[in-house]
Protein backbone atom coordinates (compact mmCIF):
# COMPACT_ATOMS: atom_id res chain seq x y z
CA UNK A 1 0.00 0.00 0.00
CA UNK A 2 1.29 3.93 -0.77
CA UNK A 3 2.57 5.07 2.18
CA UNK A 4 0.11 8.10 2.55
CA UNK A 5 -2.44 5.88 2.08
CA UNK A 6 -1.59 3.40 4.33
CA UNK A 7 -1.47 6.18 7.09
CA UNK A 8 -4.77 7.71 6.48
CA UNK A 9 -6.05 3.85 6.43
CA UNK A 10 -4.67 3.43 10.12
CA UNK A 11 -5.87 6.89 11.08
CA UNK A 12 -9.34 5.96 9.70
CA UNK A 13 -10.20 2.50 11.39
CA UNK A 14 -10.88 4.35 14.96
CA UNK A 15 -12.67 7.53 13.11
CA UNK A 16 -15.44 8.31 14.63
CA UNK A 17 -15.84 11.51 13.47
CA UNK A 18 -19.94 10.69 12.35
CA UNK A 19 -22.35 8.10 14.33
CA UNK A 20 -21.78 5.57 11.95
CA UNK A 21 -18.97 3.99 13.94
CA UNK A 22 -21.86 2.88 16.40
CA UNK A 23 -22.49 0.20 14.56
CA UNK A 24 -20.31 -0.67 12.13
CA UNK A 25 -18.24 -3.82 12.35
CA UNK A 26 -15.24 -2.30 10.91
CA UNK A 27 -14.45 0.51 8.50
CA UNK A 28 -14.79 -0.04 5.16
CA UNK A 29 -11.44 1.90 3.34
CA UNK A 30 -10.80 1.46 -0.30
CA UNK A 31 -8.86 -1.41 -2.06
CA UNK A 32 -7.15 -2.00 -5.28
CA UNK A 33 -4.38 -0.33 -7.14
CA UNK A 34 -2.07 2.15 -5.94
CA UNK A 35 -1.53 3.80 -9.30
CA UNK A 36 -4.90 3.64 -11.00
CA UNK A 37 -5.98 4.76 -13.76
CA UNK A 38 -9.50 4.38 -12.95
CA UNK A 39 -11.17 5.08 -9.63
CA UNK A 40 -14.62 3.51 -8.20
CA UNK A 41 -16.62 5.61 -5.64
CA UNK A 42 -19.74 3.50 -4.76
CA UNK A 43 -22.46 5.19 -2.06
CA UNK A 44 -21.57 3.10 1.08
CA UNK A 45 -20.84 -0.39 2.45
CA UNK A 46 -23.78 -2.34 2.83
CA UNK A 47 -24.05 -5.64 5.31
CA UNK A 48 -21.56 -7.80 3.17
CA UNK A 49 -18.78 -5.27 3.06
CA UNK A 50 -19.53 -4.34 6.72
CA UNK A 51 -18.43 -7.90 7.88
CA UNK A 52 -15.47 -8.21 5.09
CA UNK A 53 -14.03 -4.75 5.56
CA UNK A 54 -13.88 -5.03 1.36
CA UNK A 55 -15.88 -2.72 -0.95
CA UNK A 56 -18.28 -3.74 -3.47
CA UNK A 57 -18.84 -7.48 -2.51
CA UNK A 58 -21.79 -9.49 -2.09
CA UNK A 59 -24.35 -9.31 -5.27
CA UNK A 60 -24.11 -5.96 -6.17
CA UNK A 61 -20.21 -6.43 -6.38
CA UNK A 62 -20.63 -9.70 -8.61
CA UNK A 63 -22.74 -7.35 -10.61
CA UNK A 64 -20.02 -4.64 -10.94
CA UNK A 65 -16.73 -7.27 -11.54
CA UNK A 66 -18.69 -8.30 -15.02
CA UNK A 67 -19.17 -4.52 -15.88
CA UNK A 68 -15.63 -4.37 -15.27
CA UNK A 69 -14.39 -7.33 -17.11
CA UNK A 70 -16.75 -6.33 -20.46
CA UNK A 71 -14.94 -2.79 -20.34
CA UNK A 72 -11.50 -5.03 -20.03
CA UNK A 73 -10.42 -4.26 -16.38
CA UNK A 74 -10.24 -6.06 -12.73
CA UNK A 75 -10.54 -4.90 -9.30
CA UNK A 76 -6.41 -5.76 -8.99
CA UNK A 77 -6.20 -2.34 -11.76
CA UNK A 78 -8.43 -0.08 -10.35
CA UNK A 79 -8.96 1.43 -6.79
CA UNK A 80 -12.52 0.82 -5.35
CA UNK A 81 -13.43 2.99 -2.31
CA UNK A 82 -17.25 4.27 -0.84
CA UNK A 83 -18.64 8.10 0.01
CA UNK A 84 -18.51 7.12 3.49
CA UNK A 85 -16.16 4.38 5.17
CA UNK A 86 -18.90 2.93 7.47
CA UNK A 87 -22.04 0.83 7.07
CA UNK A 88 -25.31 3.04 7.77
CA UNK A 89 -27.82 1.27 9.88
CA UNK A 90 -30.81 -0.85 8.14
CA UNK A 91 -28.18 0.16 4.79
CA UNK A 92 -29.77 3.46 4.63
CA UNK A 93 -28.32 6.33 2.99
CA UNK A 94 -25.81 8.16 4.81
CA UNK A 95 -27.17 11.55 5.87
CA UNK A 96 -25.51 15.42 4.67
CA UNK A 97 -23.61 15.08 8.24
CA UNK A 98 -22.05 11.77 7.72
CA UNK A 99 -21.24 12.77 4.31
CA UNK A 100 -19.51 16.06 5.27
CA UNK A 101 -17.72 13.93 8.05
CA UNK A 102 -15.96 11.52 5.27
CA UNK A 103 -15.56 14.26 2.85
CA UNK A 104 -12.40 15.24 3.37
CA UNK A 105 -11.14 11.31 3.64
CA UNK A 106 -12.50 11.32 0.30
CA UNK A 107 -10.42 13.96 -1.16
CA UNK A 108 -7.40 12.77 0.78
CA UNK A 109 -7.62 9.66 -1.01
CA UNK A 110 -8.27 11.18 -4.60
CA UNK A 111 -4.57 13.03 -3.97
CA UNK A 112 -2.54 10.38 -3.12
CA UNK A 113 -4.08 8.11 -5.94
CA UNK A 114 -4.50 10.50 -8.62
CA UNK A 115 -6.80 8.55 -10.99
CA UNK A 116 -7.41 9.70 -14.49
CA UNK A 117 -10.93 8.75 -14.53
CA UNK A 118 -13.16 8.18 -11.47
CA UNK A 119 -16.31 6.53 -11.95
CA UNK A 120 -19.20 7.81 -9.89
CA UNK A 121 -21.81 4.97 -8.79
CA UNK A 122 -25.04 6.46 -7.50
CA UNK A 123 -26.82 9.37 -6.22
CA UNK A 124 -25.09 9.57 -2.91
CA UNK A 125 -21.51 9.20 -4.50
CA UNK A 126 -22.15 11.98 -6.40
CA UNK A 127 -23.41 14.17 -3.85
CA UNK A 128 -19.99 13.57 -2.31
CA UNK A 129 -17.68 14.26 -5.04
CA UNK A 130 -19.74 17.41 -6.10
CA UNK A 131 -20.09 18.49 -2.25
CA UNK A 132 -23.63 19.59 -1.84
CA UNK A 133 -27.02 18.24 -2.02
CA UNK A 134 -28.05 16.78 -6.01
CA UNK A 135 -31.43 18.69 -6.66
CA UNK A 136 -33.58 16.69 -9.48
CA UNK A 137 -32.67 13.34 -11.09
CA UNK A 138 -29.00 11.59 -10.74
CA UNK A 139 -29.33 11.49 -14.62
CA UNK A 140 -29.24 15.29 -15.42
CA UNK A 141 -25.26 13.94 -14.78
CA UNK A 142 -24.87 11.43 -16.98
CA UNK A 143 -23.06 11.75 -20.08
CA UNK A 144 -25.36 11.92 -22.69
CA UNK A 145 -27.08 14.38 -20.17
CA UNK A 146 -24.11 16.62 -20.44
CA UNK A 147 -21.86 19.10 -22.88
CA UNK A 148 -18.71 17.44 -23.60
CA UNK A 149 -17.73 13.88 -22.99
CA UNK A 150 -17.16 14.11 -19.86
CA UNK A 151 -17.89 16.43 -15.91
CA UNK A 152 -14.40 17.17 -14.54
CA UNK A 153 -13.33 17.31 -10.80
CA UNK A 154 -10.24 18.74 -9.67
CA UNK A 155 -8.57 19.11 -6.14
CA UNK A 156 -5.31 20.26 -4.92
CA UNK A 157 -4.13 20.80 -8.61
CA UNK A 158 -5.07 17.18 -9.40
CA UNK A 159 -7.54 16.70 -12.83
CA UNK A 160 -9.75 13.89 -13.54
CA UNK A 161 -12.61 13.27 -15.45
CA UNK A 162 -16.21 11.68 -13.91
CA UNK A 163 -18.53 9.39 -15.67
CA UNK A 164 -21.38 9.30 -13.31
CA UNK A 165 -23.38 6.28 -13.50
CA UNK A 166 -26.15 4.01 -11.79
CA UNK A 167 -24.70 1.83 -8.92
CA UNK A 168 -24.92 -1.94 -10.02
CA UNK A 169 -27.81 -2.54 -7.23
CA UNK A 170 -29.82 -0.91 -9.94
CA UNK A 171 -29.24 -3.42 -12.12
CA UNK A 172 -30.48 -5.95 -9.86
CA UNK A 173 -33.57 -4.20 -9.24
CA UNK A 174 -34.27 -3.39 -12.86
CA UNK A 175 -32.51 -5.40 -15.05
CA UNK A 176 -33.82 -4.62 -18.62
CA UNK A 177 -34.20 -1.02 -18.15
CA UNK A 178 -30.79 -0.29 -15.53
CA UNK A 179 -29.17 -2.22 -18.74
CA UNK A 180 -30.71 0.17 -21.41
CA UNK A 181 -29.63 3.07 -19.46
CA UNK A 182 -26.11 2.20 -18.40
CA UNK A 183 -24.68 0.48 -21.14
CA UNK A 184 -23.81 3.43 -23.11
CA UNK A 185 -21.83 4.47 -20.18
CA UNK A 186 -19.58 1.37 -19.97
CA UNK A 187 -19.18 1.74 -23.71
CA UNK A 188 -17.40 5.30 -23.04
CA UNK A 189 -15.50 4.01 -20.35
CA UNK A 190 -13.97 1.45 -22.37
CA UNK A 191 -13.55 3.46 -25.61
CA UNK A 192 -11.81 6.05 -23.29
CA UNK A 193 -9.57 2.76 -22.73
CA UNK A 194 -8.90 1.59 -25.56
CA UNK A 195 -7.88 4.94 -26.81
CA UNK A 196 -5.66 5.79 -23.41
Amino acid sequence: MNNQLEVLCERMVDCESCDLYRERTQVVFGEGSMKPKVMIIGEAPGEEEDKRGIPFVGKAGDKLDKILNYVGLSREEIYITNSVLCRPPNNRNPNSEELSSCRWRLQLQIQILRPELIIVLGRVAMQQLGDKPIKGALSQFFPENIDGDWLNYETKGHKAKVLVSYHPSYLLRSPERGYKTVLPHWKQVKRWLENE
